[in-house]
C-alpha cells in the first residue's frame, strides 16, 4: 500500500511539472518547450546555450525585466546556421527584442537559455517566436 501512495504521488509530481510548461514547438531542428516566465528587476543577459558571457541588466524606472526561459532539444535534423534572436509579444499587441543571441547551437544535444526583454512594468507576455515557430507564454507568468 505505502509504494503505490509513493507511486502516484511521483506521478501527480511529474504531471504537475509538465503542466507548468508550455506546449513544445519545432523549428530549424531544434525542438522548444517554454518553462517559465519571471518578471524580475535584473537579468543575466547571457549567450544561448550559456557561455562565459556574463553581462547582466537592471530594470530601468518604469520598467521591469521579463526573464523567458526555454528548454531546448536539438534534433537529428538541426542544421548550424545563423538564428534570429527571439521577440515576445504583449497581450496589448506590442513587440519586445532581446539582446541575447544563439551562439554554437548543435555544440550539446540538449539545453536551457533564458531571454531577458526589458518591458514597461504591468506588461503581460502571450507568445514568444523564435525563427518561424510561436511559443504560447500564457499561463507561465509568475
Amino acid at each position: 500500500m505505502r509504494r503505490t501512495l509513493t507511486i502516484g504521488a511521483v506521478v501527480a509530481v511529474s504531471i504537475a511539472a509538465l503542466a507548468a510548461q508550455g506546449k513544445p514547438q519545432t523549428s530549424k531542428g531544434l525542438q522548444m518547450t517554454p518553462t517559465s516566465v519571471e518578471i524580475t528587476d535584473q537579468s543575466s543577459l547571457r549567450d544561448c546555450p550559456p557561455g562565459t558571457n556574463t553581462v547582466h541588466a537592471m530594470a530601468r524606472a518604469g520598467e521591469r525585466m521579463a526573464n523567458v526561459t526555454v528548454a531546448f532539444k536539438v534534433l537529428p535534423s538541426f542544421k548550424p546556421g545563423p538564428l534570429k534572436r527571439p521577440a515576445v509579444m504583449s497581450t496589448d499587441g506590442k513587440t519586445y527584442n532581446t539582446s541575447v543571441q544563439f551562439v554554437d547551437v548543435g555544440s550539446v544535444p540538449e539545453f536551457s537559455c533564458t531571454f531577458a526583454f526589458r518591458v514597461p512594468e504591468g506588461t503581460m507576455l502571450k507568445s514568444m517566436t523564435i525563427e518561424d515557430a510561436t511559443l504560447d507564454l500564457s499561463g507561465l507568468s509568475k
